[in-house]
């Protein structure tokens, strides 16, 4: 290997890997929803957990874990962390199989009370990506509980 590789390889990666990109745009963008959503004490992260729950009605974890593509061990933490807020409950599941979550009227009443906030974190990051970046982002996933 050549003295000079290890840099000229470190350049380009640094230049041009989406995975290096799409992680620091994923910070950035985070930045902007939690800076919106501070005043109500929720992160963008809590959120999105919340709106997960509510999306895909009476999910167990194991179900949340395969829908928003995290590792059970960061659910679980966040799970015991908003049901410890009084944001969510455990249900038993009638079938046996598990405990499904729900919102509580905190939580229920938190999910209202944000979309002002995060309607205006929404127009930030449309406006910083510029709407067509936005809208191609937007296409890349498939929407919670669809």
């Amino acid at each position: 290997m050549k003295r000079d590789e290890p840099t000229d390889f470190a350049r380009r990666m640094a230049s041009e890997c989406l995975a290096v990109r799409v992680r620091r745009l994923g910070r950035v963008i985070t930045r902007v929803y939690d800076a919106a959503l501070a005043p109500h004490g929720v992160t963008i992260a809590q959120l999105n957990l919340l709106t997960a729950i509510v999306a895909a009605d009476g999910a167990r974890p194991t179900d949340l874990v395969r829908i928003l593509d995290v590792e059970k061990s960061t659910l679980s933490r966040d799970l015991q962390r908003m049901e410890h807020l009084g944001w969510i409950r455990f249900d038993p599941r009638q079938s046996g199989r598990g405990r499904s979550i729900s919102l509580t009227p905190a939580g229920t009443r938190l999910l209202l009370e944000v979309r002002p906030a995060w309607e205006k974190a929404q127009e930030a990051a449309r406006s910083q990506l510029g709407r067509g970046a936005f809208a191609g982002l937007r296409k890349l996933l498939q929407p919670i509980g669809r």
